[in-house]
C-alpha cells in the first residue's frame, strides 16, 4: 500500500512516510517543511489532501496560510473561536503543466526559460495561457467543488512555487480573480474557468517577469498551483462584501509618529472586500494603525478625521457581477447598526452645523473606529503576528476579512500569510552642522530600515510642468520613467526619484503612474509635495507597492510641506550635469518634465537612521 492510499484510508503514517507526503503535497521549501512536519498531523495531511484537485504541490500561498492557521491553533487556542472557516480548495500544479502540454505551450514555456530576456514571443506564450482548453476530467472535478460552495462567491488565487516562501513573496504579481458563481451550473463552470485562465496568463504578466528578472529567477521552475476560497462577506441589498478587511505587518520600521514601537506591528484596515487593503487608493485613506498605540492618530480634530478617511469600498455587485467600486455613503443605509459602529465614526462638528440650519442628519464617515478601538481585537492581531514572527523566525505580513456572528462578536477570516523579506535596523550616525549640503532632511516619513548608501543618479519630476502638461500626456511621464529605469539594467548605479504627489497612482491628477516594472532599479524613492498643485504625499503603507519596496530594501519617504520636512534643496540639482537627452531617446519631449543628474563627480549618500526617523540625502563635491 502506498503513501497516499493509506492517507486516503486514514491510516497512520509513519515519521518517514509524513515527509513524503509533505514534499509531494505541501513544500519541498525546507524552512516551510520543517514548520509543517512540526506541527502538522495526519488528520491535517488528509483534509488538505481530500481538497486537491489534480496531483502536484498546492503551492507558497496556500501553504502559507494552512500553516498560519495551524499555529494559532496550537500556540494561541483561545482566539480559534474567533476564527472562520477558510472553506479552501488547492488546485495542483500538475494541472498547470498538463494544461501548458495541451495547449501546445510547454515548448515556449521552456525556450522562455532558456533564453530569458531575450525571448521574444512572451506575448504569443500569453495569449495560449488565456485561450486555452481544459480536460474533461478537471472539468468534472470543478462542477463538484462548486456543489460545495452552492451560490457562494469565490476568489480564484495564485498559489505558485515561489509565493509567499522564505525566498521572494511576490506580492501582487499574479492575479486573483473573483468568481460571483451565480447562474446556472455550465455558467458558473465558464465563469470558473475563465478565472484559471486568467491567472495562468498573469505568468506571464509584465511586472512578474521584470520581478522575476531582478531577482535572477527567469529559468527558475515557477509552477502555478491555485489557490479556491470562498469570498468573506454576506449579501447587502444588491452586494456582497465583509463589513472590514485588512492586512497586517508583525514588524513595522517604518515610523509614522514619533512615539510608535516598530515592534509592536500595525495593520491597514477598510471596509469592504480587501482589494483596497493591499493596492494604492486614489483620493482614499485606508486606516493605518500602530498596535502599541492602536488609538492613536495623526489626524486629531474630527474635521481632519473626516478629510483623511475612505470614501470608497470595493464590493462584489451581484447585479452587475465582478468587483465594484462604490461609495461608503451609498452603503451606509445597508449596514445594521452594529456593523456602522464598527467601521464608521459620525462627523459631530457638520452635524453641529446641519442642526443650526434646521437640518437633522447623521453626518458619517468611515474610519474603522469602532474597531481600532476594539481592544480585544487589537490584542488578538498584536498577539497573533508575534507569534507568527517567533515562529517563522523573522517578521511576516498577513491577509484578513472580518464579519460579526448573530452575537455580533467580530470573527476573522485569515487568508494569507508571509514571511517579511526585510532586515533588523541599527543605529546610523547623521554628521551634524552640513545644511548647505543637504539635498533633503526628513523626520518620520521614511519607510526602510537604517541604512547609508551612496547615491549615483537622481531622477527628479519637475512638478510645476507635470501639473501643466496636459492630462493625456501625463501617463507618458510614467513610460518615461521606465525607460530610464531600462536604461539603468546592469549598471552598478544607485538611483534615487523624485516625484510630485503619490507614486504609483492609477490617479495622474494625484501623483505619477508608474508599475513595478517601471521602478524596479530604483533604490530610494520619495514622494514630494507641491501645493500648488494640489500634489500631496500618501506613503503607501502595507499595500503591494510597499511590500516591493520593504522586500527590494528600497528606501521610500516623504518631502512634505510641514515640520516633518526641515530642509528640501531641489536648487542643489540644478548645477549638476543634465542627462536625459542621452538616457531616453525615445520621449525627447519630456525632457522639461522629466530631469536625469549625473552624481559622478558628487559625494552623495542617503543616510537613513531608523530609530531616530530621520533621513538626509547629503550632497557634496568629491575631494579629489
Amino acid at each position: 500500500m502506498d503513501i497516499w492510499e493509506k492517507l486516503q484510508r486514514k491510516e497512520p503514517l509513519e515519521p518517514e512516510e509524513r515527509k513524503a507526503v509533505c514534499n509531494g503535497l505541501l513544500t519541498t521549501e525546507e524552512r516551510m517543511e520543517s514548520l509543517i512536519l512540526k506541527y502538522f498531523r495526519d488528520e491535517d495531511f488528509q483534509e488538505v489532501y481530500g481538497r486537491r484537485i489534480g496531483k502536484g504541490l498546492i503551492g507558497g500561498k496556500a501553504c502559507g496560510v494552512l500553516l498560519a492557521r495551524k499555529l494559532i491553533a496550537e500556540r494561541l487556542p483561545e482566539y480559534v473561536p474567533k476564527l472562520l472557516d477558510h472553506h479552501s480548495y488547492f488546485i495542483g500544479s500538475d494541472v498547470f503543466y498538463r494544461y501548458l502540454l495541451e495547449n501546445d505551450c510547454l515548448e515556449l514555456r521552456e525556450r522562455h526559460r532558456r533564453e530569458k530576456e531575450r525571448f521574444r514571443e512572451a506575448g504569443l506564450l500569453k495569449e495560449r495561457l488565456r485561450n486555452g482548453h481544459f480536460s474533461k476530467d478537471f472539468e468534472d472535478a470543478l462542477k463538484q467543488m462548486l456543489l460545495y460552495y452552492k451560490d457562494r462567491p469565490v476568489i480564484v488565487r495564485s498559489s505558485s512555487f515561489l509565493e509567499d516562501g522564505f525566498g521572494k513573496a511576490f506580492s501582487g504579481k499574479y492575479e486573483s480573480v473573483f468568481c460571483m458563481n451565480m447562474g446556472s451550473q455550465e455558467e458558473r463552470l465558464e465563469e470558473l474557468k475563465e478565472a484559471i485562465r486568467r491567472v495562468y496568463a498573469s505568468t506571464m504578466n509584465e511586472s512578474a517577469l521584470e520581478y522575476r528578472k531582478k531577482w535572477n529567477l527567469l529559468d527558475a521552475d515557477e509552477q502555478m498551483a491555485l489557490l479556491i476560497q470562498q469570498v468573506e462577506g454576506e449579501r447587502q441589498g444588491e452586494y456582497y462584501f465583509p463589513i472590514a478587511s485588512g492586512m497586517g505587518c508583525s514588524y513595522n520600521p517604518y515610523k509614522w509618529m514619533e512615539h510608535m514601537n516598530p515592534d509592536a506591528g500595525m495593520l491597514r484596515l477598510v471596509a469592504g472586500l480587501g482589494t483596497r487593503a493591499v493596492e494604492r487608493t486614489p483620493g482614499d485613506y485606508p486606516r493605518l494603525v500602530c498596535l502599541d498605540h492602536a488609538r492613536a492618530n495623526i489626524h486629531t480634530s474630527i474635521a481632519e478625521r473626516h478629510k483623511y478617511s475612505q470614501r470608497q469600498a470595493d464590493v462584489l455587485s451581484l447585479s452587475q457581477g465582478g468587483v465594484q467600486t462604490e461609495m461608503v455613503d451609498r452603503l451606509i443605509p445597508l449596514l445594521s447598526e452594529e456593523q456602522k459602529k464598527l467601521v464608521l465614526s459620525r462627523d459631530s462638528e457638520a452635524e453641529s452645523m446641519l442642526y443650526q440650519r434646521g437640518m437633522f442628519k447623521r453626518v458619517y464617515f468611515s474610519d474603522c473606529g469602532g474597531l481600532v478601538n476594539h481592544t480585544e481585537f487589537m490584542e488578538m492581531m498584536k498577539r497573533i503576528l508575534k507569534m507568527l514572527e517567533k515562529e517563522y523566525e523573522r517578521p511576516v505580513d498577513i491577509e484578513f476579512a472580518l464579519r460579526m456572528d448573530e452575537k455580533m462578536q467580530v470573527r476573522v477570516n485569515l487568508f494569507q500569510c508571509r514571511p517579511l523579506q526585510t532586515g533588523v535596523s541599527e543605529q546610523i550616525r547623521i554628521p551634524a552642522g552640513v545644511d548647505d549640503a543637504f539635498l533633503f532632511d526628513l523626520r518620520c516619513t521614511s519607510m526602510k530600515r537604517s541604512k547609508k548608501e551612496r547615491v549615483d543618479v537622481i531622477v527628479w519630476v519637475d512638478p510645476r510642468n507635470y501639473y501643466e502638461c496636459p492630462y493625456a500626456k501625463k501617463a507618458e511621464v510614467g513610460r518615461v520613467i521606465g525607460c530610464i529605469n531600462q536604461y539603468y539594467e546592469g549598471q552598478d548605479k544607485k538611483l534615487m526619484l523624485l516625484v510630485p504627489g503619490r507614486v504609483g497612482t492609477s490617479s495622474p491628477e494625484l501623483g505619477v503612474p508608474v508599475s513595478y516594472a517601471d521602478i524596479s532599479r530604483f533604490a530610494a524613492i520619495c514622494e514630494v509635495a507641491y501645493s500648488e498643485a494640489g500634489y500631496r504625499p500618501d506613503l503607501s503603507y502595507g499595500s503591494h507597492m510597499f511590500q516591493d519596496l520593504v522586500e527590494a530594501d528600497v528606501y521610500y519617504g516623504a518631502i512634505n510641506e510641514n515640520s516633518k520636512t526641515r530642509l528640501y534643496q531641489p536648487k542643489l540639482l540644478k548645477p549638476l550635469p543634465e542627462i536625459f537627452s542621452k538616457v531616453c531617446v525615445a520621449y525627447p519631449e519630456q525632457g522639461e518634465i522629466v530631469k536625469v543628474y549625473d552624481l559622478s563627480e558628487m559625494d552623495a549618500q542617503l543616510l537613513l537612521d531608523a530609530k531616530e526617523g530621520r533621513a538626509v540625502c547629503w550632497l557634496k563635491q568629491k575631494d579629489h
